[in-house]
């Protein structure tokens, strides 16, 4: 057994369900070095976000640096720039003073941190290059 996963909830400091699962998986790692994870369980994108994502959002920017830059994108490299500029977190250097960007992935977006990341992309698209990107279930016509 490589990994188990339990759903529970605190209440006053104390695990509210499932503590005798817990405390059963612990006992099937007896005598192994273990890592405990405690984090809060949210709704991970869904399905249908990643569709959109990937086959609206993804293919309408290639389409855009295609035409815009004269580019020829891969998905992946379309994927890592939105990423980079709109999906990201923000670290200061106390020591140069400079702030710093790092992509987050993706797949740890919740629904809702997707739907944002969606907004930016769709925004961004028609604020750079006066292209609006259609939203989820809205059917247009893509010459690409």
């Amino acid at each position: 057994m490589k990994k188990i996963e339990i759903i529970s909830s605190v209440e006053n400091g104390n695990l509210k369900r499932n503590r005798n699962t817990i405390k059963e998986a612990i006992k099937a790692f007896e005598g192994k070095e273990i890592l405990l994870t405690i984090q809060r369980k949210r709704k991970q994108r869904s399905n249908n976000q990643n569709q959109y994502y990937w086959g609206v959002i993804v293919e309408c920017w290639r389409h855009l640096i295609k035409t815009e830059w004269g580019e020829i994108w891969s998905k992946e490299s379309t994927h890592e720039f939105l990423k980079m500029n709109f999906n990201y977190n923000e670290k200061y250097s106390e020591e140069t003073g400079e702030l710093l960007r790092t992509p987050k992935s993706t797949t740890e977006n919740s629904t809702s941190e997707m739907e944002d990341f969606h907004t930016v992309c769709r925004q961004k698209a028609n604020e750079f290059f006066n292209y609006e990107i259609p939203l989820p279930n809205e059917e247009i016509k893509l010459e690409l």
